[in-house]
């Protein structure tokens, strides 16, 4: 009863005979619950980077048959969704839904996908540009560039309001959020699939998207300059605040301007090098002095393909076999 506090008992033990030193450190409970979290947490960076790896796996096997035409193996990688049924006649109709699915996948891939995505790329241009313009003159009155405004002038119905309001609106709320989405911090934040996503990552994601919805509203509302709705005069009352009024909210927004360019000029990367002075650039050549990371991923894309391959042809052949009769 008179060991140490945070000792096992009979760690007393464990002393030497001539001394009273003991031969090994005694063990400590509060290092137990520490290494206990440890490693909890390292499994848990264990199954994000499984996950992850395994997700830059299935995208590189995509996009390497896409880039090589072969749309039917693109659509097989992509799947079906798989129901489990017990009936040979749910059987049936299952299979005729996953050709036909199959098929669709072919089809969008073949001949919709590209055009599709270079259609929204244009579109998501456009939207930019105009929402950027729009905050260049958010802060004059006399000069407007926005020309979602020209959309408001006047009363369209409530259906149609709503519709021009949905199109804009969602384009800034998913620009908003997408960088959210991605943004990965080891050991503090980030959102991982496969069920790997910690506690507190989902609670301040939640948090912080809805603290971003009324913001981004008042926002919109701003940038289309229509004054005098109910939201304006509730979220207006920050007006009286002195450094965070109104003329923040006008003037801050320009920045969005001066951040696009620096992005476009490529602006980042240049700045980074001349406050290193090419130190960061001369270090990531050194360490790929020997190694060429791209023929290693093309072998790890080939290993995985023939382990693909090899796990289908032994998954047909266990299929196959009970219906071979053994011989007498």
């Amino acid at each position: 009863g008179g060991g140490r506090r945070g000792e096992l008992p009979g760690s007393s033990g464990l002393s030497s005979r001539h001394g009273s030193s003991p031969l090994h450190p005694p063990p400590n409970i509060s290092r137990l619950s520490q290494l206990h979290r440890d490693l909890k947490t390292a499994a848990l960076e264990a199954r994000r980077a499984t996950c992850s790896f395994d997700n830059h796996i299935q995208r590189c096997l995509l996009f390497e048959d896409l880039e090589q035409h072969q749309y039917k193996a693109a659509a097989d990688l992509l799947g079906a969704p798989r129901v489990g049924t017990s009936s040979r006649c749910c059987q049936r109709a299952d299979a005729a839904r996953n050709e036909c699915w199959r098929w669709l996948l072919i089809f969008w891939l073949r001949h919709l996908r590209a055009r599709v995505l270079l259609g929204l790329g244009y579109a998501c241009c456009a939207l930019s540009a105009v929402i950027v313009l729009g905050q260049l003159t958010m802060f004059v009155d006399r000069w407007n560039l926005s020309m979602l405004s020209l959309l408001f002038r006047q009363d369209w119905g409530p259906v149609l309001t709503q519709v021009l309001c949905v199109v804009p609106l969602s384009y800034m709320t998913y620009t908003a959020y997408f960088s959210i989405f991605r943004l990965k911090i080891s050991g503090w934040y980030g959102l991982y699939g496969n069920h790997t996503t910690d506690t507190g990552s989902l609670l301040w994601c939640s948090s912080f998207l809805a603290r971003l919805a009324a913001p981004l509203c008042y926002h919109f509302l701003l940038l289309v300059r229509v004054q005098g709705t109910t939201f304006q005069a509730f979220m207006g009352q920050i007006n009286v605040v002195p450094a965070l009024g109104e003329s923040f909210n006008e003037v801050f927004p320009c920045l969005i301007a001066l951040l696009c360019s620096c992005n476009i000029f490529n602006v980042y990367s240049r700045f980074l090098q001349c406050l290193t002075l090419g130190v960061m650039d001369f270090e990531l050549a050194e360490a790929a002095v020997g190694e060429d990371p791209i023929s290693e991923g093309k072998q790890l894309i080939a290993r995985e393909r023939r382990r693909r391959a090899e796990d289908c042809s032994l998954e047909l052949h266990g299929r196959g076999a009970p219906l071979v009769a053994a011989p007498a």
